[in-house]
């Protein structure tokens, strides 16, 4: 028994890396899975976009088809309120989803510079060989070093990085915003159309175009419990391409709302926090080390928005520290609140190369600084 445990322990101590951690081990087994998933998201890149592009394009349509008639019974005030707040959502979407597709999220420089890796400014990528910037990520997808990485979105086809970050995340809430729109706007068609009388026969959409007499589905009013209003269709047929336009825009829309609403709010949790996806799980990691070791680990929250700092209620001194180092977010370079609001260009806050150091308050605790991967 003795010499078993002698044994172990020799085998322990050639093989102990103080380096290696759960995770490591994690991802050396499930490497290979990693890498074929890597190749069909890079393969099939383009058609998560025409998928975004066609599910979106299909609900403007219905929109203006089957959701905007029943808009325009509505009086005059709410019409107008609803064909500004549509179109400034619909313009607000196709706008940031352009920009964050077709904008670079920023590259590590081509050039490797020596005496940055001498005086520890910049570390090397292993994968790629070349300078790799604080808070930057060698992507396995695009196979190159992008800064401040978040995450690789297939839905986009492009990494999310410094550049184009602002317009990820506004795409992300105006689109939630979009879907929670036409929801509330399908709400009352939907119900007329789900749980309406089965006695009546719906008609194919031919005979409608041909002119032929058609059956309601109801003949009773609607009960609009978002404007208080009454609206009839006694006197118009539903064909099914309507029935079907409105319970497929209606499903779709309140699903994307959760699904969507959760990732929303995931990543401005993040960048309240002043992480990116990728330091979230590298910080877990760290903390649960610094825990062992009997200290305490803190995100230096040096990299967010006041916008989005007073959205999620943050106060006390890292907000103080924020207001004078003047560290926005969302708010960078932005010389009026309707740029926020209204489709805008600005640039993000820095160069995405270099960082400056954490606030006050967290470099005079016992922590680490934000880990960077």
């Amino acid at each position: 028994m003795e010499r078993l445990k002698v044994l172990l322990f020799a085998w322990h101590s050639l093989t102990f890396n103080a380096q290696i951690s759960r995770a490591v081990v994690v991802d050396t087994i499930f490497e290979p899975v990693f890498c074929l998933f890597d190749f069909f998201v890079r393969i099939l890149g383009p058609a998560f976009l025409l998928v975004v592009i066609g599910l979106t394009t299909s609900v403007v349509v219905i929109y203006y088809a089957y959701l905007l008639p029943v808009i325009q019974e509505y009086s005059t005030p709410w019409v107008v309120f609803h064909l500004i707040t549509a179109h400034w959502l619909l313009i607000n979407i196709v706008f940031h989803y352009f920009k964050v597709v077709f904008t670079s999220p920023g590259l590590a420089p081509q050039e490797t510079n020596l005496e940055d890796l001498k005086s520890g400014k910049y570390s090397l990528c292993k994968k790629c060989v070349r300078i790799k910037p604080p808070r930057s990520h060698h992507c396995s997808i695009c196979k190159r070093c992008v800064l401040k990485m978040d995450h690789h979105c297939p839905w986009i086809n492009n990494c999310v990085g410094h550049f184009n970050h602002r317009y990820f995340i506004s795409f992300c809430f105006f689109m939630c915003l979009g879907t929670i729109y036409v929801t509330v706007t399908s709400s009352n068609l939907f119900i007329k159309h789900f749980f309406h009388d089965w006695n009546y026969k719906l008609i194919p959409s031919s005979n409608v175009s041909n002119g032929r007499n058609v059956t309601s589905l109801s003949s009773k009013p609607v009960f609009d419990k978002l404007h208080q209003k009454k609206f009839n269709h006694e006197a118009n047929g539903v064909s099914e391409s309507e029935h079907s336009s409105v319970l497929y825009v209606f499903i779709l829309c309140s699903t994307v709302t959760l699904a969507l609403g959760v990732l929303t709010g995931w990543h401005c949790h993040l960048i309240g926090r002043g992480e990116t996806s990728i330091e979230w799980h590298s910080n877990i990691e760290e903390a649960r080390t610094f825990r062992k070791q009997g200290l305490s680990y803190t995100v230096p929250q040096r990299f967010l928005g006041i916008l989005i700092t007073l959205a999620l209620g943050i106060t006390g001194e890292f907000f103080l520290d924020l207001l004078k180092e003047g560290v926005v977010y969302l708010m960078a370079n932005v010389r009026s609140w309707l740029r926020l609001l209204l489709p805008s260009v600005h640039p993000p806050y820095g160069d995405g190369l270099t960082w400056p150091p954490p606030p006050e308050s967290a470099a005079r605790s016992n922590v680490r600084k934000l880990h960077i991967v």
